[in-house]
Formats: C-alpha cells, structure tokens, sequence
C-alpha cells in the first residue's frame, strides 16, 4: 500500500469538483469519501441494481439524490455510513454528476489495490464537532496490544473518529462499536472489512448496549479512547442494572474505566488522561481496586499533544481480566526513541513493536525488554504491591527515571533515611478566600513566592503586599500560617521543588509579617531542638532536587501532593550535620550577600559615568 501522504490526491481529486460548493472543508472531503465507498460497494456487486451508481447516473442529480436517500435509509452500518450524505449532495447538486464519475473512475480503476481505505480516510481533516482523535499510529498500538489471533469479538465504546476501525480494518473478529456521537466515518470504514460490524448509537455508560440474556455481553478485546472528565449524574452508577461499577462513587474517568473492564474477558486498551493516573480520593479508590485485583497490565505514557484536539497529557492503560498481573510495565513512550518525525508537522509514534514486546512478555511472570531495544530509562515492570504503597499511583514518569534519578535514589538507598512527615511538620498556605480581603480583620502582609526563593543562602525581603484575614485552623492555632526562623518554603504547584530557607530576622507573626505562596507549603521543625535547616539545604542540592522530582505528578500544571511529599525518604541527619548543614548555609550566605553587593558596584559604574557625563562643566 502507499504511503498516506500519497493518498491525499484520491479524495483531492473528487474534491476538486467542489471546490466551489458552499460545503465546510471536512464536509467536502467526507461527501467525497461517501461517493468514493458507493463506488466502492458497486464494484464489489454488494448492492442492489436499483441503487447502482450506473442507474443513478442515468438519471442525472435527481437520481444521485434518490439513491444517496435510499442508502441512508438503510440498516446498519450501510445507513450510518451514508449519514447527511443526502443533505451534503443537494448542497452541491450543480457538480454532482461529475464529482459521482470521478468517483466511479478511481474505484473501477483499482484505487483500493493501491491505497488503503484507512489512509483515504485520514486525509479528511479533522472535523471539529468531534471528540480526541488518536493518531492512526496510537491505534495500530492499541489493536496490537489488545488483540491476537483467537480474538473473536471486539467491542469499542465511544468510537467515532474511525481510528479505531481503521486499526481493525484487516481483523476477522466481530466488532461492537457503541458510541452517543455519529459515527459516519467508522461505518464507511466497517465498509470495507470482510467481517460483521455492528454500530450502535447510544450512551455505553447510561443506556448499555452490549446485553444478552439480560447480561454484559463480554468482549475478547476492548479498544477505547473514551471522552476525559464528563459530567456524569449520580444516578448512573446508583440504578446500575448489571453491576458494572464496584466503585460507585467514582468520578466519570473511573466510571468509564469501570463500565469497559465489565465487558472485557481479555485485555483493554484504554487512553486516559494523567490526571486520573495520580489523582486522590475517587481516583485512588478506582486505581487500588484494578491492582488489588491484578487487573493492570502496563500503562504507557504517551507525547504531550500528540492526540489531536487536546494538549492534556494522557496515557495507555492496558487491563487484562485473563491472566492475574503481579507485575506492571511501564513504559515512557515520551522518550525520542517512540518519535519519528515528518517535516515540520507533529511527529509520529515510533517503534512500537518494541512496546508491544516488552507488555506481552509481562504476562509470562516477567519483563524482557523487547530485544534490548528498552533500557530502564525507557520502560520497567513494578510489582503491584510497590505501586499501592506508593498511593496506588500509575503515572509513568513515578517510575521511569533518568539516569540521573536512579543514580540519586540508589545513593539514597545507601544511609539511613526517614519520611519528611517524621523529621517536619507541613502546614498549607492561607486559602484564596482568605486573601485580597476588605474586612476589619484584615491585615496587610509580605508573601514568599516561587520568585523569591533564591538558589543559594536564606530568603531576602519579599516585595509583594497582601491582605490577608486569618481563620481558625484544625490545629486552633491561626497564627501558624505566618513563617517563622528557619522554616523551610517549598513550592509544590509550578516551579515545583523551588526550596527556600526563612532567615533569623523574619518579622514576627500578624502585620508586616511573612506568609508562604499559594503554591507552596511550610516545612517546619517539629522540635524546638530540632532544626528544619539541614533538611531545607538537601532538598536544594542536587540529590534532594532529583527525588523531588520524581514524585512530581500533574496533567498540565507540575504538582506535588502533600500525602506525596509527607511519604518522601530523606536522609537521616545527625546533630553534627544538621550543624554541619546550618553552617554551609551560613556561608552560602556570606558569599550570596557579597555577590550582591558587587553587582550593586557593577551596575553604579556605569550609571557614575553617564551621570558625570551630564553634568556641565566648568571652564
């Protein structure tokens, strides 16, 4: 087959015809796509005669429009496939004959011999209306992973884009899709497989399809690029007829999550967003019960903006209900070895065989990685009872580290440590609505910010003026909001792993007094003895900055949780390198104060000069 790039000139072709109708773009090319598979069904005599393209030519415009309504009228896929395709053919009645011979002439000349259907399709454009499309790449990926040779049936929720149809174009399984949105180019495309299609339009989560017997019909494979974060009513999971949500009170990524494995006796490939991957409460509960029950496979984390229609970070969440999974791969397909690029457009997956690899072998006890080609910068396999003490988290980048991570956590790994919840207390920050307050209460204060906190010694005075009102906390104590000598800053929304030490002279609490940035917390001594200090400098070095971020998480914005942070393993410092510590840090600001002081001296050189130069002379 050619490449896709070649097959722009099929429909271009058709599409020539009407490049003067008042049609969009995409409605264009999907009419052309339309009367290209009619030509198509006609050559392979899978039609009746009165509905020929011969017949309907014999009767001009007229006779094209009575056939295209008698194709959409037809049962399913044939009538979804020919959807609005009446409508787009009066639009341009003028040009219709001509556009149907050309049509006829590519598809009697053997166009599908030389171009897959597939990469015709994929010269449509994107149509706006529509949900997150994957790259035809990304789905080849998901068909690979989620299916083999004794798939016998597939189902595919939500799929409306065709990319998913396309990736099962060659498979002689049966093929459920169910999706609330038209699907006309995924019935075009079931057109040209050589096995039963059925295309249902219905809400997979409200109004389930897929029943025999008044139960789930199960699926060997599920395939399934579900919308991210809908707006779900509760009743969904509460009036539930087939018990497809062990998790009820998840939120909508959950419920889908939950609603696909109810129909799966096999494995899943599912695109989720990040978010989901790390997130707490509902989330966690959803991730803890797939692991808890050795359900998850392999996550793969996939570009930033590579699905087209969102710039969301997402991953591939690949489930397997046949085999227990007691281990998890991992794979960072973020990493330049998975790209390929094309010019100067968004580069495509690469090397996917080697993911599929390095899955399967996990369903065998153990992860090979795939010829070699997958070092641990690349992929790794985690037991399930590591990933649930880690807050059942599934971000990828948790667990893929550079080289430089692994070398810090290794060292790490070789002195005695202790949780940061053990060595410090972790306060949060004053709330937005109790800032920019105009009450009787409210007291103007200075705010540290990720801006303020400077890469070496303690916090210098910061310039920004707020006005706050202090509420009552869970510990009774308001006042504990304000920073105190040595309390350790650490911007966990952003700039995340920005550290900042509060200096001895730092305003007592209330007015004029110091207060954290919304994106960061307050590390503080849990001991009058004890001092924040040591802690506050190791989390700035080199080795403190890399396990910082590696418990980054964030789908669009780098945060770390607070349960996160609490459960993070810091070294155990003695009271001889806590003293050690305090005194580095004493010099490191000697040193910051001098250096400031000589770039004061630097930048009045210039500015003597020229005031010299404006000042008249005497004669």
């Amino acid at each position: 087959m050619a490449h896709t790039e070649d097959a722009k000139g099929v429909l271009f072709e058709i599409r020539d015809w009407l490049r003067n109708s008042p049609l969009e773009p995409h409605e264009c090319g999907l009419l052309a796509f339309q009367l290209l598979a009619w030509a198509y069904l006609a050559e392979e005599g899978r039609l009746d005669s009165t509905d020929s393209i011969d017949s309907a030519l014999e009767r001009g415009a007229a006779g094209i429009l009575d056939a295209l309504k008698r194709l959409e009228s037809r049962e399913a896929p044939v009538g979804q496939a020919f959807d609005g395709a009446f409508r787009r053919a009066q639009a341009v009645s003028d040009y219709l004959v001509s556009t149907l011979m050309t049509a006829k002439r590519l598809a009697e000349g053997g166009i599908f011999e030389r171009f897959s259907p597939v990469d015709i399709a994929d010269t449509l454009g994107n149509d706006r209306s529509m949900p997150i499309v994957a790259p035809v790449e990304l789905a080849a990926l998901m068909a690979n992973l989620a299916t083999n040779k004794q798939s016998s049936s597939i189902y595919c929720p939500w799929e409306s884009t065709g990319r998913l149809m396309g990736a099962l174009l060659q498979s002689l399984s049966t093929v459920y899709v169910e999706t609330p949105y038209a699907a006309p180019v995924s019935a075009l495309l079931s057109l040209f497989r050589h096995a039963e299609t059925d295309i249902v339009l219905s809400d997979p989560l409200r109004a389930p399809t897929a029943i025999k017997g008044g139960r789930l019909r199960k699926f060997d494979a599920v395939l399934s690029l579900p919308p991210w974060n809908m707006q779900i009513a509760d009743d969904v999971a509460a009036h539930d007829l087939y018990g497809r949500f062990p998790i009820r009170k998840a939120n909508s990524n959950g419920l889908v999550v939950q609603h696909i494995l109810a129909h799966t006796n096999g494995r899943a490939a599912i695109v989720v967003p990040n978010g989901f991957l790390f997130g707490l409460g509902r989330d966690r509960d959803v991730r803890e019960y797939l692991l808890s029950q050795g359900l998850v496979e392999a996550v793969i984390a996939l570009p930033t903006g590579f699905l087209q229609g969102t710039n969301i970070s997402s991953a591939l969440l690949l489930l397997n209900t046949r085999a227990r999974c007691e281990k998890v791969g991992l794979v960072d397909a973020t990493q330049p070895y998975f790209a390929k690029a094309f010019g100067k457009g968004p580069a495509a997956l690469a090397n996917t065989d080697a993911i599929v690899d390095f899955c399967h072998s996990l369903s065998g006890g153990h992860a090979v990685l795939g010829d070699h080609r997958l070092d641990e910068t690349m992929a790794v396999a985690m037991t399930v009872s590591e990933i649930l003490a880690n807050d059942a988290v599934l971000q990828v980048d948790r667990y893929v580290m550079a080289k430089e991570q692994r070398d810090a956590q290794a060292a790490l790994d070789a002195i005695p440590t202790i949780a940061l919840a053990a060595a410090v207390d972790t306060y949060s920050p004053i709330p937005n609505k109790d800032r920019g307050v105009d009450s009787d209460d409210a007291m103007e204060v200075f705010e540290v910010g990720a801006a303020d906190l400077p890469p070496a010694g303690y916090i210098r005075h910061p310039e920004k003026i707020v006005t706050v009102r202090l509420t009552s906390r869970r510990s009774g104590y308001s006042e504990e909001v304000f920073l105190r000598a040595h309390d350790v800053v650490l911007v966990t929304k952003g700039s995340t792993g920005k550290v900042g030490i509060v200096p001895e002279n730092v305003p007592p609490p209330g007015p004029g007094g110091w207060i954290a940035g919304q994106s960061a917390v307050i590390l503080r001594s849990r001991h009058p003895q004890s001092d924040a200090r040591g802690l506050g400098l190791w989390l700035r070095s080199d080795m403190g900055q890399q396990m910082l971020t590696s418990i980054k998480a964030g789908a669009t914005v780098p945060l770390i949780s607070l349960a996160t942070l609490r459960k993070l393993m810091v070294p155990r410092l003695t009271h001889e390198w806590i003293d050690r510590a305090i005194d580095a840090l004493r010099r490191e600001d000697d040193i910051q104060h001098q250096i400031e002081a000589l770039e004061q001296d630097q930048q009045g050189i210039a500015s003597a000069l020229w005031q010299e130069f404006l000042q008249p002379t005497s004669h």
